[in-house]
């Protein structure tokens, strides 16, 4: 009987390799285990792994566009914010306005002019308002505020214009009727309100663009994700404001002073009008945005159904491989460690 010569160092040489190459695999199966998806999709799928990353990148398409609608919903829901905010403030200023009608004693004169005052304070500030570094009501101009208050000039026309207009009656303004009152209102003053004056660069009120933003919220569809100052609600609000304040403290006769409520409440019903148009516009909007997540969810669900399909693996698989591999390791080690303990020593 031959025995062969077998090496103590050839075999834990062999059982290094063993664990090097069991490890390596048990990081794998580990990472399988974890993900739910193959370790390495190229080696895995060969030919099909361009189908994964196509699949992969329309996922991401998806959920950018997504991202993007976030912001544009977060705009569109401060900007109705501020749109109702404007409206209650007009209803209360209606409402002050109603109440002078039936009396015209100086309290309720100074009531209805601080009533106008604190209003278009409130429309401003609000029209003026920022969200993530942008103006809401600027139009494409975001990076500018859109309204400068100019009342005190705006008021200062609005006298001057008065007593010239009285002046080539000949009459005294305290002297002047309703229907000549309501004459200069329309002719004078509602034109200083017109979109070309209140955008006017120079004199005028606005610096917004007319031009709302625009956002797309899926492949084929874009919507306008902003509104703007210069619309005929904000403007009617400030020649409203701006006349109460500015007529009613020019000692005017009864009838006189009734034309310029009846008239104010006129333009302040037509700016409450105009405010709730520009919020059932960002509503549609908001419509939109809300079936188009829905849609671009739906559409995410189907692709990462794919990407399972094509790049999924058993866990509980992969969970029974890592173990054995486990155990395989425990195993060499403990072989090593025998094999480093043999000595000649022992035996002499």
């Amino acid at each position: 009987m031959k025995s062969s010569f077998i090496s103590s160092s050839a075999i834990q040489n062999a059982m290094r390799l063993t664990i090097r190459q069991a490890q390596n695999q048990m990081t794998k199966a580990t990472m399988e285990a974890t993900t739910g998806v193959y370790a390495d999709i190229g080696i895995s799928l060969g030919g099909n792994a361009a189908r994964s990353v196509d699949f992969s990148r329309e996922v991401d398409r998806i959920d950018s566009i997504k991202s993007s609608n976030s912001l544009v919903t977060a705009r569109m829901e401060s900007s109705q914010l501020g749109l109702s905010k404007m409206k209650d403030v007009g209803d209360g200023l209606v409402s002050k306005l109603t109440a002078l009608q039936g009396s015209h004693d100086p309290g309720s004169i100074t009531v209805a002019i601080q009533s106008a005052t604190s209003a278009l304070s409130t429309m401003m500030d609000t029209a003026n308002t920022m969200v993530n570094g942008e103006y809401l009501f600027s139009g494409i101009n975001t990076d500018v505020q859109p309204l400068t208050d100019k009342t005190t000039a705006t008021s200062a026309a609005i006298v001057t214009a008065l007593n010239a207009y009285a002046a080539g009656l000949p009459k005294a303004v305290k002297d002047l009727t309703g229907a000549e009152m309501s004459t200069f209102i329309t002719t004078t003053v509602e034109p200083m309100f017109t979109e070309t004056a209140w955008t006017d660069p120079t004199t005028g009120w606005s610096q917004a663009s007319s031009q709302n933003m625009t956002s797309r919220i899926s492949n084929s569809e874009v919507i306008e994700s902003s509104t703007n100052a210069n619309s005929e609600g904000m403007r009617y609000f400030a020649l409203a404001s701006v006349m109460t304040s500015a007529l009613l403290g020019q000692g005017l006769s009864s009838d006189a002073m009734s034309t310029v409520s009846k008239q104010a409440i006129s333009y302040t019903t037509k700016a409450t009008s105009g405010l709730v148009t520009q919020a059932s516009q960002l509503g549609l909007s908001q419509e939109r945005v809300k079936k188009s997540n829905d849609a671009l969810d739906a559409q995410s669900n189907i692709i990462k159904n794919k990407l399972v399909d094509l790049q999924g693996v058993d866990p509980y698989e992969a969970s029974t491989l890592v173990k054995t591999l486990e155990t395989q390791l425990e195993t060499a080690y403990t072989i090593v460690s025998k094999i480093q303990q043999l000595s000649l020593v022992n035996y002499l």
